[in-house]
């Protein structure tokens, strides 16, 4: 006579526990709350050399700092541009491609 603790109910529980836990973790890095757009710029920022490094935007020469930035979110990453010129993703642990 089976029990309400089967063994295979149980194991089918403690499967759809874990698939919830890793979707909720895959959906957690695609969203990535961490990276705000404030992270993204100053990590691009960073990465050209600090506020005041040099940048030719549209042909005139002006201090990073000065650059108007964009930044869009994309699953696992932000994507910072400089509108018309260049753009660099941001990704969920914090590197600059």
């Amino acid at each position: 006579m089976g029990s309400i603790y089967d063994k295979g109910s149980f194991l089918k529980s403690k499967k759809k526990i874990a698939l919830a836990i890793a979707v909720f973790v895959v959906l957690l890095l695609a969203w990535a709350p961490w990276v705000t757009d404030n992270y993204a710029t100053g990590k691009v920022v960073e990465k050209l050399g600090g506020p005041d490094a040099r940048f030719n935007y549209l042909g005139e020469e002006m201090a990073v700092r000065e650059v108007p930035t964009e930044v869009h979110w994309l699953p696992f990453c932000r994507f910072v541009t400089f509108p018309s010129e260049a753009g660099w993703f941001v990704t969920f642990w914090g590197s600059v491609v």
